[in-house]
């Protein structure tokens, strides 16, 4: 049996850069630990929610040889996720890389649905020297910077001592003088974060000292980190500015993204049409998840950027930000499934259409688990006729919740996950056990739903009664009665 490893490689889909043309780049080595695996190299495809897609599948075969190659046009920087380790590499155009992967180690069922679990750090292996150069030295780099922050930081919060920020910077400029304009530019964003603590009197000079660059990469992991933390709730800081009233209530009175980004460029920090929206967007997904702002008009506002922007990247980038704003949002199409029974035949979510179905994620190892499976034994004969209850296996190995639903006489259909892994990204399954409702019409009534011990039955009946009554409005006969009159 094959299984999924997930390698993320932290680019983002917007770069204001010369497009250069396409170049190869190969990886390949020899690990016979991971025999039989799948190495799957992502990228994060905006640089504000960090959405990931798959980039590169690198197969493992049976003697442990990996080989695979694809284009890209500058230096992209990747994040190897190998079970319990993680390594970081950038690819070069042109280069081909042979790596060193350490140990393989697994990880366990528990870490996997565990929100807050998170693979140590190490150093990605590089054999040829002509591909360690760069990763050498941006490694190197980001290890000085790290341990000056974390020795200097305190102080120069404290004191706002923008003195020993340059120092710090001046010092780093010294060491590490390479005249690589991509490493250069790494370096000014990668300093964003300790001119933070420098400026926190005037953080718009710490802005204009990290994003004031004519070229703007989006795709560098320091501009990644250096821009969710400086404009990190940024319509909280701003709109309480001096300079925030007009943002402010253009914010409040429109539902036109261009006229909002407008209203923003009218502040000279923030000049530049695509970077203005692109802050924009930050604002709004932070402000979304505060739950202090209308968040059906941020909705509308992301969905307008999407629509109408008149630049191809921040479309993209708002297209992803409205769909996982949007993603597992009551009244959204639930994603859809197909998976196999215990008893191997094969089910789609689409063959419940016009059912309501209470849908959950269990795994037999996990106590919760086990006690609602209990409860939904007892639910599945309360609500027999009103509700079908469809139970995904999250067990790596179908056999023990095989044996269990036969000891227990379980009568619903329990699917299992390992035909489409991709299931628990689609529901976001982060911990177990997970409950949704699907309505009727195959969208999102309950989501996410209350467990069957958390007061489920009066819930779901509430829910039940609202779909039929909006039904029974959207399709009355469309002729008067004499009650209409």
């Amino acid at each position: 049996m094959r299984f999924i490893l997930a390698a993320f490689c932290f680019i983002s889909c917007f770069s204001v850069l010369a497009q250069n043309p396409l170049q190869q780049v190969t990886v390949k080595g020899v690990a016979p630990d991971y025999a039989g695996y799948n190495l799957v190299m992502r990228k994060v495809v905006n640089p504000i929610s960090l959405s990931t897609a798959d980039i590169m599948v690198l197969r493992v075969d049976e003697k442990g040889h990996f080989e695979q190659s694809i284009e890209i046009s500058e230096i992209t920087h990747a994040s190897l996720d190998m079970g319990q380790y993680r390594g970081d590499i950038f690819l070069e155009p042109g280069m081909t890389y042979e790596l060193v992967l350490p140990p393989f180690k697994p990880r366990t069922d528990a870490e996997r649905f565990n929100p807050y679990f998170m693979p140590e750090d190490v150093i990605l292996g590089i054999k040829n020297d002509e591909a360690l150069a760069l990763n050498e030295m941006m490694a190197r780099f980001d290890q000085d910077l790290s341990d000056l922050y974390n020795q200097n930081a305190r102080a120069i919060f404290t004191r706002s001592d923008i003195s020993k920020a340059k120092k710090i910077e001046n010092k780093l400029d010294s060491l590490y003088s390479s005249n690589n304009p991509y490493f250069k530019l790494y370096k000014n964003y990668a300093y964003g974060e300790l001119r933070s603590l420098a400026y926190k009197r005037n953080k718009r000079t710490a802005e204009y000292l990290t994003f004031g660059e004519e070229v703007i990469n989006t795709t560098m992991p320091s501009f990644i980190k250096s821009f969710n933390t400086i404009y990190k709730g940024f319509f909280s800081s701003y709109f309480s500015s001096a300079h925030g009233d007009s943002l402010r209530s253009t914010f409040s009175s429109t539902g036109s993204f261009d006229t909002l980004t407008t209203s923003l460029q009218s502040d000279t920090l923030y000049a530049k049409r695509i970077f203005a929206e692109l802050v924009l967007l930050k604002g709004m997904y932070d402000a979304f998840y505060t739950g202090r702002y209308d968040e059906e008009h941020i909705i509308g506002l992301v969905k307008d950027a999407k629509e109408k922007s008149a630049n191809l990247s921040i479309k993209d980038i708002a297209h992803g930000i409205y769909k996982q704003l949007t993603w597992l949002r009551v009244g959204t199409a639930a994603p859809q499934f197909t998976l196999y029974r215990l008893d191997g035949r094969e089910k789609s979510l689409s063959d419940y259409e016009g059912k309501f179905v209470y849908l959950n994620f269990m795994h037999t190892n996990n106590h919760t688990c086990k006690q609602d499976l209990q409860l939904l034994n007892v639910l599945s004969k309360q609500l027999r006729r009103e509700l079908t209850i469809v139970t995904v296996i999250m067990d790596e190995d179908p056999t023990k919740a095989l044996e269990l639903v036969k000891k227990n006489k379980y009568r619903w259909d329990f699917l299992h996950y390992a035909a489409m892994p991709k299931v628990a990204l689609d529901y976001n399954i982060r911990a177990l056990p997970a409950y949704f409702v699907v309505d009727p019409s195959q969208q999102l009534r309950i989501s996410p739903a209350p467990s069957p011990s958390e007061s489920f039955t009066p819930i779901f009946i509430e829910a039940q009664r609202k779909y039929h009554y909006e039904q029974m409005r959207k399709n009355r006969p469309k002729e008067k009665s004499i009650y209409d009159f």
